[in-house]
């Protein structure tokens, strides 16, 4: 669909002829530029400017729910305000997003320019974040039920919650593994960095993948325990007991030799 010709829409006469206790507000597919203020529209709970041609929004009415502001050209976000719900703002220009409100359940940000996330809050559900430049994620809530992150620099994943019921995660760097055979396992802690996660996870699956990933670290690192343990705590300790100065301090002229040797 074309856009409109924004000459041929009057954004601040459109608004000016809305009631001030409207609930939603559709602006979508408008060709805007800009979006004047929304401040007198406090009842105001969804608010739709998706397709567009924004750089920038107004300041969030304190009860909006939803925003649907995805295909933009939008640099950065507003503040987020306490009751937001629902959080749409796929294919933009961002870089980085405000501070996650608490009540957000939702929230779509794929195909943006996306470096980092900031903390998940407590009651977020689903998280699309595809399509960015992520090396890393935060650490997921307990109430994540969808994770979508596919076409991303994840080297790695954050402990999966079991609560989760889908998760996507391919077209990234990621060494970790999901429902292999057992007799794949050798092969894999040998060449680990091949593999990629491809599939959806339910309850049982994550619970493996975490095993596997505790499994995974334990004999990767196994190794350089075993040197570090020899070489801090054993080989010192053995090195100071059997010194020959140690043991001329405690060798005597009348010390059994054999049952001192035994001794140690």
């Amino acid at each position: 669909m074309e856009f409109v010709k924004e000459t041929d829409f009057d954004i601040n006469a459109f608004l000016n002829s809305l009631p001030e206790n409207i609930q939603r507000i559709d602006l979508s597919k408008r060709n805007l530029t800009y979006i004047p203020s929304l401040e007198r529209f406090k009842k105001l709970k969804q608010l739709n400017c998706s397709n567009n041609q924004l750089t920038s929004l107004p300041s969030l009415n304190k009860n909006l729910q939803r925003l649907y502001c995805q295909v933009n050209k939008l640099a950065s976000l507003p503040s987020l305000n306490e009751n937001l719900q629902i959080l749409n703002c796929a294919s933009n220009h961002l870089t980085s997003l405000p501070l996650l409100n608490e009540n957000l359940q939702i929230l779509h940000c794929e195909s943006n320019h996306l470096t980092s996330l900031p903390s998940l809050n407590k009651k977020l559900q689903i998280l699309y974040c595809s399509s960015n430049h992520l090396t890393s994620l935060p650490s997921l809530n307990e109430n994540l039920k969808e994770l979508h992150c596919v076409r991303n620099q994840l080297t790695s994943l954050p402990y999966l919650n079991e609560k989760m019921q889908r998760l996507c995660s391919d077209n990234n760097p990621i060494c970790e593994i999901i429902d292999i055979p057992i007799r794949e396992i050798i092969d894999i802690i040998l060449d680990i960095e091949r593999y990629t996660i491809e599939v959806d996870v339910c309850k049982k699956q994550i619970q493996t993948l975490n095993n596997f990933r505790h499994l995974y670290w334990s004999l990767k690192f196994k190794r350089q325990l075993r040197k570090w343990l020899w070489e801090k705590i054993r080989e010192p300790k053995i090195v100071r007991q059997y010194h020959p100065s140690y043991l001329f301090e405690k060798l005597q002229e009348d010390t059994d030799l054999h049952t001192f040797l035994n001794n140690l």
